[in-house]
């Protein structure tokens, strides 16, 4: 019996100590081949993006790979890495480069799959040892997988990596935009309709100047039913949040799409006295009073034509009043960077014959005429 043990405790050993050797050989042999694909990142020489990238990818999987072995025990039991150093620089400057490879990759539609299991590499490798104190952009990755395979229609997959993003606050926007489209998509009953309308109005209300998320809810109520009413859920927000400019501008919104000018220029206004520095909220009033003062114009030289009595006053002073608003998006706003206040301002000093500031404007709208 003794002697039986002893043999299989020789034999475990001679098994233990051959592993030992492998793991080390294996080690140095994908060390090695790290090696042979880093110099390819490297060469300078080299212009084709794709072998650029795939080499990246390789480089960067041998690494881990070699990182793996060479943490085994030896046959002693211990752990004694000899290419530590060598994989920790490698892996930090590839882990780097994934993301970009992985954008690259999934432009062109030949090499798209390899782009998108570069960003599934990167998610499945972040709690790697090697990598897990490295700058962490799993939301980017998460954010191209759900944009991806939306547009492959895997709405499942896109929904799954959609919540992964959102989770990094530098995605979580661009994450939600592509979950409220998934959720859209899969509609069924009246519990998805209300999830679907919750993420809307958030999304909303992060930027409520947003031209692509007030089309959503628009679409969404473009049917109207007795239960989904854009007007009743307007109501609802402003009874809800009657101090907050997001249901105010929301209203504005609606009534400015409907050509309700007087309404539209009543909710714009409420919402300015919330926030006055909000510079589209003040372009909103401004063009709303154009349009009212078009419609005035109109209805006076009509008056006029038929011999009744009619001032040009109606509607200059409804100008006059925008001109008070688009000066201020102008002074706040001299670049344009938020909206292009030129066309209607320009229109202001036509109608209120304002010859001098007329002229000033002249080259801008003359440049967007070419």
């Amino acid at each position: 019996m003794i002697k039986r043990l002893f043999c299989f405790i020789c034999l475990s050993a001679s098994i233990c100590f051959l592993y030992a050797q492998d793991y080390r050989k294996l080690a140095a042999e994908m060390n090695q081949r790290a090696i042979k694909a880093y110099n390819i990142v490297n060469n300078k020489s080299i212009r084709d993006s794709v072998t650029i990238y795939r080499a990246v990818i390789e480089a960067y999987n041998y690494t881990l790979e070699s990182d793996k072995y060479d943490r085994m025990p030896n046959r002693k039991g211990k752990v004694k890495p000899v290419f530590s150093e060598d994989n920790s620089v490698r892996a930090a400057h590839l882990h780097s480069k994934l993301i970009d490879a992985g954008i690259f990759l999934t432009k062109n539609t030949y090499t798209r799959q390899e782009g998108l299991n570069v960003f599934k590499l990167y998610l499945t490798t972040a709690t790697n040892p090697l990598i897990c104190q490295l700058l962490d952009e799993s939301g980017v990755a998460a954010y191209y997988l759900s944009f991806y395979n939306l547009k492959s229609h895997n709405l499942e997959e896109a929904d799954e990596y959609a919540d992964l993003s959102m989770k990094h606050d530098e995605t979580a926007l661009e994450a939600a935009e592509i979950k409220a489209q998934c959720m859209q998509q899969q509609m069924v009953t009246k519990e998805d309709s209300l999830k679907y309308l919750t993420v809307l109005t958030k999304l909303y209300e992060t930027d409520p100047t947003n031209e692509t998320y007030f089309s959503w809810i628009i679409k969404f109520y473009q049917n109207s039913t007795p239960y989904f009413n854009i007007e009743k859920f307007i109501d609802k927000q402003l009874e809800e949040k009657y101090n907050s400019t997001i249901p105010w501008i929301l209203k504005g919104e609606i009534a400015m799409h409907a050509k309700r000018w007087d309404e539209a220029i009543d909710a714009y206004k409420t919402a300015d006295k919330l926030d006055q520095n909000s510079i589209p909220i003040a372009y909103n009033i401004g063009v709303c009073l154009n349009m009212k003062g078009i419609a005035a114009r109109n209805d006076v030289l009509e008056r006029k034509k038929r011999g009744e009595m009619a001032s040009d006053n109606e509607f200059k002073d409804i100008f006059t009043e925008a001109k008070v608003y688009l000066e201020r998006v102008k002074a706040k706003d001299p670049r344009r960077n938020k909206v292009d206040w030129v066309s209607p301002l320009y229109m202001v000093y036509t109608v209120l014959d304002d010859k001098i500031k007329t002229e000033e404007l002249e080259p801008l709208v003359n440049k967007f005429r070419k």
